[in-house]
């Protein structure tokens, strides 16, 4: 127990070295339906960090730094929906903000419900949400990325909102599918599990090859 303190003392350190205005951190969403979507939580999570960051001047906290905190919280690959756990692991990251948020499918259709909460008083400033066919999930989630750019631009001075736009879709693309194994992959690289997340970001590029995350983490673990 001394040492788990000692650690988060560290933690809440490195991240008041990182914080400032505009700080966000994106937590992993609470999956409300099919148990098969549940890995998608981190992988979700991972694209709309992607789409916060170059928002100008907003920072925003990289996932691998949120699982060093989850991890010592003994949370592992949690969402975390109660609010008291939230805001602990949103000082500890040294965030002025944090998204959270949920999802269910029903019937071929996916719904995502996203908050953003100012980490010290856990006042919402804004809550969005989206919906479409599985066949939408990447426009689905750009649409919810673009929503809460818009409202960071509101908040940080010299934030953008504009997102690049999203190319379009080969006729045999599985965005959810590719989402479901960039999931798999980043949570076998938290893992050690590297052969399994190659495995897993390259099923993603098949799925589709619009998943510039899971380029992203072949090219890292190439170097």
């Amino acid at each position: 127990m001394r040492y788990l303190g000692v650690v988060l003392v560290w933690f809440a350190l490195m991240g008041r070295a990182f914080a400032g205005p505009g700080t966000v951190a994106v937590l992993y969403f609470q999956n409300q339906g099919n148990p098969e979507l549940e890995p998608l939580k981190v992988g979700l999570a991972q694209m709309l960090t992607s789409d916060l960051i170059g928002a100008g001047g907003v920072k925003v906290v990289e996932r691998t730094q949120l699982q060093a905190v989850l991890d010592e919280l003994k949370l592992g690959h949690s969402s975390v929906a109660d609010k008291d756990t939230s805001a602990k692991v949103g000082k500890l990251l040294g965030a002025e903000y944090l998204v959270l948020g949920s999802y269910f499918s029903l019937a071929g259709t996916l719904r995502v419900d996203a908050r953003l909460v100012k980490v010290e008083t856990g006042e919402v400033l804004h809550a969005n949400g989206a919906n479409g066919g599985i066949a939408e999930f990447m426009d689905l989630e750009r649409r919810l990325a673009g929503s809460f750019r818009d409202k960071l631009a509101s908040l940080v001075p010299g934030a953008l909102a504009a997102l690049p736009a999203l190319a379009a879709a080969a006729s045999e693309s599985k965005p959810l599918e590719a989402a479901m194994a960039l999931s798999e992959g980043l949570i076998a690289l938290d893992n050690h599990e590297l052969p399994r997340a190659r495995e897993s970001f390259q099923k993603a590029l098949t799925a589709d090859s619009r998943m510039a995350e899971a380029r992203q983490q072949l090219a890292a673990l190439d170097l």
